[in-house]
């Protein structure tokens, strides 16, 4: 449902209004250079990079759709969950490095099934002329082989990326469907073909994850489109109805997109904004723990060439980054030890337990005051330093400038160490990073190489095989894909994620977090499945006591109180602590009204409930 009134919002002295937005994202996307009232769209191929909200493209009206921190979870997308560290490779006949193979093939098996529930929803739809399909994730290279495991673990991320596209594309036609008023249900198309019919139980499972799921439970990325061209006559409309975020930037001197008539705000709208703007600015750099950037990428408002303003420029997370003097790179190691942090290494200059984002925010700090400090020589030796690294070249071995990587410490859930880098080393690892993701301090003559500044980036080591492609499809829908794996394939699916939630009787628990979540399961039928929830129709009741329980309560209150429920996920915790809520508070004859996407025993409650084993 769309809501009616404007809204208006400043930033960088341009206006934004939105009839389906409440904020700017953090990170607004660089308009393209292209022209965006050219009806071939020569734009770049930005499926690449879906994880972010983009300009609207002329054939790339799926885009919007694109889910905003997806939940890879489920039985048809929990092969998906996957991070650098719990990803595996192998090595081939050839001595390279490529994706494990029960990876790869349960993610091509995806990538099929995905393809053909594109393919057979978008089946009799009116497509827009030169609209691009999404390339398939297969040919952003998870099953090729790497010079190294991480360039194939790296490779191999931004490909799981990828199928997002697919899937915004399944929910384009699924969205076009319900908009248009078809007589036909969607799930029908797929488990009524003729010819390859899917599992009615798959197809439920894929209309409760992101992809069918069209409420505003399920954020999406949205678009930001200019005043002066809308390229989308019938998509917008579509959208409005759907409460997809939307972004006008309002172009005031200029003609506006008859389309685009009812996001013109009043110059006293206008006037609001500004005022807004300019008031929050005094707040903006207090706000503990505030991300400036989207999809964990930095800020790239920046202007500077060799990367220093492009990292995170916020907060240290809680970290405490201004207690005490500055300290040198040359500071001796920290004599202070914490179990849950590894010890930095000498003269990296990290202190103990500081994030990667903190470091770079101190070493920011430390610089400005460098830079009040320095004479008129080092100022030019600095800058000279500085141009030179613009080219982002390998520092050679009459280089004087040191490498440091931040290497994953398995050991302490990932923690990111401050390693220093031989020259040999250098001339290895330096093709494993791009220019998002080195960082260069003219200050000190350092560089910085830490994938977790742009975790989609393409590594420069791999341009031989990213920067030759073949080029994309020309305008028009693609040929076919091949018919989707046989039938038992999709209820392989279910049974194997299904068949890890069988029921044990909670006895078998006596402590611990097993317990804990099987009186949750069996006890009380928590979904363990659910990742997202927003409380609907709260009561007064209800907020009280969501308010007034801590964790620590609530797990007595569910009968275990053991160390290692701390471990679970803040966002899981709150997820839990609503259910519960819903439960204390509501009457036994209101039940019926908590979500099934919590309570398996909800409205339409899910293939969970008809679990044999319960």
């Amino acid at each position: 449902m769309t809501t009616t009134s404007l809204k208006v919002f400043c930033r960088d002295d341009k206006v934004y209004t939105s009839l389906t937005a409440h904020s700017l994202p953090d990170a607004i996307p660089h308009r393209p250079a292209w022209d965006p009232r050219d009806p071939h769209d020569s734009s770049p191929d930005d499926s690449e990079t879906p994880l972010t909200t983009l300009w609207a493209y002329a054939a790339r009206p799926w885009l919007p759709l694109v889910p905003l921190n997806p939940d890879f979870d489920g039985p048809i997308f929990a092969c998906l969950n996957h991070s650098a560290f719990s990803l595996q490779t192998e090595v081939d006949g050839q001595g390279k490095h490529i994706l494990h193979r029960d990876i790869r093939e349960k993610w091509s098996d995806l990538e099929q099934k995905l393809l053909w529930c594109q393919e057979r929803l978008g089946a009799g739809l009116l497509v827009p002329w030169g609209t691009l399909f999404a390339r398939a994730p297969t040919s952003f290279g998870y099953q090729r082989s790497h010079a190294d495991a991480r360039l194939a673990k790296k490779v191999a991320l931004q490909s799981r990326n990828t199928f997002l596209s697919i899937v915004a594309m399944c929910t384009w036609h699924i969205m076009s469907r319900r908009y248009r008023g078809s007589d036909r249900a969607w799930t029908s198309i797929l488990t009524d073909d003729p010819t390859y019919p899917i599992p009615a139980e798959w197809v439920l499972e894929l209309s409760r994850s992101f992809v069918g799921d069209l409420s505003t439970n399920v954020p999406r990325t949205g678009v930001f489109i200019s005043s002066i061209y809308c390229p989308w006559e019938a998509q917008l409309p579509m959208f409005e109805a759907f409460s997809i975020p939307i972004w006008v930037c309002y172009d005031g001197n200029t003609t506006v997109d008859f389309k685009l008539n009812h996001y013109i705000p009043s110059q006293k709208a206008i006037a609001d904004a500004i005022e807004a703007q300019q008031s929050g600015q005094m707040h903006a750099d207090s706000v503990w723990g505030q991300m400036h950037g989207t999809w964990g990428q930095p800020d790239n408002g920046s202007e500077s060439v060799v990367g220093w303003d492009q990292a995170y420029n916020q907060d240290g997370l809680g970290w405490n980054l201004d207690g005490g003097e500055h300290q040198p790179v040359s500071a001796g190691p920290q004599q202070r030890v914490d179990p849950r942090f590894p010890n930095p290494e000498r003269l990296s200059g990290q202190k103990l337990g500081e994030q990667y984002n903190a470091f770079f925010t101190r070493r920011r700090e430390e610089n400005k005051v460098k830079e009040a400090k320095e004479t008129p020589t080092r100022r030019q030796s600095r800058q000279s330093r500085e141009r030179s690294a613009m080219s982002h070249s390998i520092p050679g071995k009459s280089n004087t400038a040191t490498v440091f990587e931040w290497q994953p410490q398995d050991e302490f859930d990932g923690f990111l160490l401050r390693i220093r880098l031989t020259k040999a080393q250098i001339s290895m690892t330096w093709g494993n990073y791009s220019r998002s993701t080195r960082i260069y301090d003219s200050f000190r003559n350092e560089w910085d190489l830490c994938d977790a500044l742009d975790p989609t980036s393409i590594p420069d080591g791999d341009w031989e095989e990213d920067n030759f492609l073949p080029d994309p499809s020309p305008p028009g829908p693609p040929p076919p894909p091949p018919p989707p794996p046989p039938f038992s394939s999709f209820l392989q699916d279910i049974e194997n994620y299904f068949g890890h939630h069988e029921v044990v009787p909670s006895s078998n628990y006596t402590s611990g977090i097993e317990r804990f979540a099987s009186i949750l399961r069996f006890h009380l039928g928590f979904q363990l499945t659910a990742s997202t929830h927003t409380a609907r129709d709260r009561s007064t009741t209800f907020e009280q006591w969501i308010q007034r329980t801590t964790w620590i309560n609530l797990c007595k209150l569910i009968g275990d109180s053991g160390d290692d429920v701390e471990s679970v996920a803040d966002a899981q915790k709150r997820i839990i602590t609503c259910y519960i809520g819903y439960l204390v508070t509501l009457p036994s004859s209101q039940l019926s009204q908590i979500p099934s996407d919590l309570w398996d025993l909800g409205p339409d409650s899910s293939l969970s409930a008809m679990n044999a084993n319960i």
